[in-house]
């Protein structure tokens, strides 16, 4: 019998593939960090002898979930301020509490609560933009969870760093120092087109060219985003970063609230994607997302959740519950987005927007072993017709119960198993005394 490192045996596995296969008892043989074989359960116990053997019986086994924009660090200032809208949070709150409180000690340990919220939530993946980047890439490596970490890119003065230039200089060195880390890849975040000038934009594009790197930002989140934009270049935001040469197939955008028509075009010819933070947005009252354009224009559609500052909570099945439930409301058409659609705007559309679609985002012979079980053998999930509709509209994070990722067991029966969570809780009620008192 040939060794392998874990066995899953017994599940109803969501494969997320082509064809959306499912198969019903069934299970997933993973070796060295990949899917070497998927089949029934009885002829992989027979050929395999595995390490560590789960018993999936009543769970649905699917690919993790990739949180496709968030801010980790800005996990400590959950609830700080609430109720109002995105300039006056970000100008009068957000960024004055940064300017007291972040530090590379500061980012690390909220990295490191986010990380492991995270994981809560069934999330194996993400893609995060904040400063000190460094530290979040360490703490998700502790934890052991995937992510794309973004180094935040603003013109104004920071902890981080003295100027743009700097900060790209050491993004790409830390991308240099990771380069051996299978779970961390770093990316340039200029925030948005009013924290960052025309000359900085253009300079993060070259950088990101040159050294084969994302570049993600905050657009067209807001009404006066766009009015201000138009204002002062006489463009639309989209329109605007493509005529100074910013976007191109290596960039992910957040928000894409307020897009006309000829931006949609730009964004569809550009292959660009897209990340919906429904929750986010709807707390912020920046406006409901044209998801009916976007998908007649057979944009790439994904999911974040934001930090948790503005949301509060990481939680990508929330964020499909809600972003389904609106858009058919806002549309007046619940058949827009039908759940197994929206299930795939977690996972394979979101992995497709970071180029990594051979890799993850579905359960596939020869893929990355990220994967993640839900118990369905609970009173408020019970019966179950369609798996797809339950994970949209019935099931919580509390049913996530063991969660692979590279395949390394990272949760097991809902218990952290690489970072010890009582420490952390300890440490977040540290920091809140620390904000209260300052």
């Amino acid at each position: 019998m040939e060794s392998i490192d874990i066995l899953i045996k017994n599940g109803h596995i969501l494969t997320i593939d082509r064809k959306m296969h499912i198969f019903e008892n069934n299970s997933i043989a993973v070796k060295d960090g990949k899917i070497i074989e998927i089949s029934k359960t009885e002829f992989l116990r027979k050929k395999y002898s595995a390490k560590k053997t789960i018993d999936a019986k009543s769970k649905i086994v699917m690919p993790g979930f990739i949180n496709a924009h968030t801010h980790l660090p800005m996990t400590y200032f959950r609830g700080l301020a609430d109720d109002l809208h995105l300039q006056d949070w970000l100008e009068n709150y957000i960024w004055p509490a940064e300017i007291k409180f972040i530090s590379e000690e500061f980012v690390y340990s909220a990295s490191l609560h986010g990380a492991a919220e995270l994981i809560k939530n069934g999330i194996t993946m993400f893609n995060d933009m904040y400063f000190f980047p460094m530290q979040t890439a360490k703490a998700a490596t502790k934890v052991g969870i995937r992510a794309i970490v973004g180094q935040g890119i603003v013109d104004f003065p920071n902890s981080n760093y003295k100027d743009p230039k700097q900060a790209l200089n050491n993004v790409v060195k830390y991308q240099n120092e990771f380069a051996d880390n299978e779970l961390i890849e770093f990316a340039i975040a200029p925030h948005s087109i009013y924290s960052c000038c025309s000359q900085t934009l253009k300079i993060t594009a070259e950088s990101a060219h040159k050294n084969n790197m994302l570049l993600h930002i905050h657009i067209s989140e807001t009404k006066k985003e766009v009015e201000d934009c138009l204002k002062q270049y006489h463009k639309r935001p989209i329109k605007y970063l493509n005529d100074i040469g910013f976007l191109d197939n290596n960039v992910v955008i957040a928000h894409g609230i307020w897009v006309d028509e000829e931006e949609l075009n730009i964004l569809k010819e550009k292959d660009i994607s897209v990340v919906i933070t429904t929750e986010s947005n709807l707390k912020l009252a920046s406006g409901f997302m044209p998801i009916k354009k976007y998908i007649e224009k057979g944009i790439n559609l994904c999911l974040g959740t934001d930090g948790v500052a503005s949301n509060n909570n990481l939680s990508i099945l929330e964020e499909m519950d809600f972003t389904a439930k609106i858009h058919k409301a806002y549309n007046q058409n619940p058949s827009i987005i039908p759940a197994y659609k929206v299930v795939k705007m977690a996972t394979i559309n979101s992995a497709q927007a970071f180029k990594k679609q051979e890799e993850l985002g579905s359960l596939k012979v020869g893929k990355k072993a990220d994967i993640i079980l839900i118990d369905t053998n609970k009173l408020e999930i019970l019966p179950m017709y369609n798996v797809y509709s339950h994970l949209v509209y019935t099931i919580s994070s509390n049913a996530i119960c063991d969660v692979i990722i590279n395949g390394k067991l990272i949760m097991e029966n809902r218990k952290l198993l690489t970072v010890d969570e009582d420490e952390i809780i300890d440490k977040a009620n540290y920091y809140k005394r620390k904000i209260l008192t300052k």
